[in-house]
């Protein structure tokens, strides 16, 4: 089920039908509170739901490192039975490295929890637990503990996982991760805080995402790169303190897009359904209590399909995430003009026969056809929009009289047997985006390689110079092959994988052109 999850109550919550009613793909729970929020029955009707079950852990840790280990570790080993229907990942211990959850009510005390010393004796304890209970049970699938992030835990890694501040805490921990744990951790994102409530840029905007919203992906980068091993990642926790925001649940279903489509993310949990047990650190996530029209947000999320997971972007190492703040601005926008969900094009094959077809369906045989499926997604993204530009294009001026477009590379090259998930996917997420210039659609030639320059379209075919058309540099320099003109196909690869958002690679081809719908008046 690779569909978003939820944190459900801490304590007793009013509704348990309700809250679990649009199938969770994954279910995080303190131990203590499972049969209270009815999570056995939940697995066994939903078994392919990921369970997540949290141990609390005593505050008091660093009196007796090793003896609270070792309570700790047999307690939950002992719990094996009972928790074995449930298949669960289990954590012990959560954000360890704050004042607050080691007993400490000072604030000005968080310097001791974030030094060098500290994380050797986290990670000491951390290991101890972790022998015991493997030792005892070892079919338990353990989960490398959460950290508060932003205290020097990943040591505030750079894109490649480099530690900016020349160590992490990680360090002391990482062995461990990877020879008790599997190589799975926990990671806990946010993209507010209580007092500031939710913070758009915190999810959208590409450079302050990646320290926040999608800190996950330098975590990997950093145990990839420093540790060398693959991690893999179950976000437990995550939430925009804005559970009142007009689009709290667009941000929802764009994090659940997005972390989802990584393979390298096992689970996420949304924080959280109700807080009964009155926890301050928790009170502005409690969905119940804030949501202002609960259920409609529940039936969006049941009607969420589950997400797609896309091909890593090679050599960049990270899965681009920028370019999709106005996702729900164009998703209205779409919803609000039906006329182009079922606008069909007549399409001209090989043996003279016409056929007529929703726009969208043609798209899905076409996009893989022009571009491989599994190329890095914003180019795929940026060829279904381009294709689809062209395809529209046709329509208002259509090449044949009986049709609009052929399957031909003389027009665009259809072959139904290259439809894929990833480029399906890619369509769907543009659905009905098409490039204008003056409010036009334009003409969105493209080629497979420009050879460094794209060229200006009147050197290469008659006619007057377009604006949209006009040469440009181009970071894929290999063999020339095709016209040259408009999106280069082995540049809009070589730009995705550099971090180029599908919308920067378009304007940086058609310059001038914008992103909009398909005009009115022309179904």
């Amino acid at each position: 089920m690779r569909r978003p999850g939820l944190w459900v109550a801490n304590g007793q919550p009013d509704d348990t039908a309700q809250m679990l009613s649009w199938k969770p793909g994954a279910i995080t729970c303190l131990y203590n509170y499972l049969a209270a929020n009815d999570i056995f029955h939940y697995k066994a009707a939903n078994p392919e739901a990921s369970i997540n079950v949290r141990f609390a852990h005593p505050r008091d840790w660093q009196q007796d490192l090793t003896g609270s280990a070792q309570r700790l570790g047999q307690f939950i080993a002992d719990r094996w039975t009972e928790l074995q229907p449930l298949d669960p990942y289990i954590f012990f211990a959560c954000r360890l490295n704050t004042h607050y959850e080691n007993g400490d009510p000072h604030p000005a005390n968080q310097r001791l929890y974030t030094t060098p010393e500290f994380y050797q004796r986290y990670a000491q304890w951390v290991r101890t637990t972790a022998e015991v209970i493997k030792s005892a049970v070892p079919e338990m699938k353990l989960v490398a503990p959460p950290l508060a992030f932003g205290l020097n835990e990943d040591g505030n890694p750079d894109s490649q996982g480099n530690p900016t501040r020349g160590w992490a805490g990680y360090d002391y921990l990482h062995e461990t991760i990877r020879d008790y744990f599997d190589g799975r951790l926990a990671f806990q994102g946010y993209w507010g805080t209580p007092a500031l409530g939710a913070v758009p840029d915190w999810l959208y905007e590409p450079g302050l995402s990646s320290w926040y919203a999608f800190r996950w992906q330098r975590v990997l980068a950093l145990f990839e790169n420093r540790y060398k091993f693959e991690a893999q990642i179950i976000i437990d926790e995550a939430g925009s303190f804005g559970p009142a925001d007009p689009d709290f649940t667009d941000q929802l279903i764009y994090y659940a897009q997005q972390c989802l489509s990584d393979e390298r993310v096992i689970s996420l949990s949304y924080a959280t359904w109700a807080n009964p047990a009155k926890d301050p650190l928790y009170r502005a996530n409690a969905w119940v209590e804030h949501i202002p029209d609960l259920e409609h947000h529940l039936e969006r999320l049941a009607a969420m399909p589950d997400v797609f997971i896309i091909e890593p972007l090679g050599e960049a190492g990270m899965i681009d995430l920028s370019g999709l703040a106005e996702a729900t601005t164009r998703e209205a926008v779409v919803d609000e003009q039906p006329e182009t969900l079922e606008r069909t094009i007549r399409v001209l094959f090989e043996d003279d026969h016409v056929e007529t077809m929703p726009l969208e369906t043609y798209l899905r045989a076409v996009v893989p056809a022009e571009m491989p499926a599994l190329w890095p997604f914003e180019a795929v993204k940026a060829q279904a929009i381009a294709s689809r530009t062209y395809a529209q294009y046709a329509i208002e001026h259509p090449k044949f009289p009986h049709a609009d477009i052929c399957t031909t590379t003389q027009c665009q090259h259809y072959d139904p047997n290259k439809r894929d998930t990833h480029s399906d996917q890619a369509i769907a997420e543009t659905r009905g985006m098409v490039l204008l210039h003056e409010g036009q659609t334009i003409n969105a030639v493209f080629s497979a390689n420009c050879g460094g320059h794209t060229r200006n379209n009147e050197d290469v075919w008659r006619g007057r110079p377009e604006a949209y058309l006009r040469g440009v540099s181009c970071p894929d320099t290999g063999d020339k092959s095709g016209h040259g003109v408009g999106l280069c196909q082995y540049g809009a690869r070589a730009l995705a994988r550099s971090g180029q958002t599908y919308e920067q690679i378009l304007q940086h081809y058609y310059q001038g052109a914008v992103l909009g719908s398909i005009p009115t008046g022309d179904v």
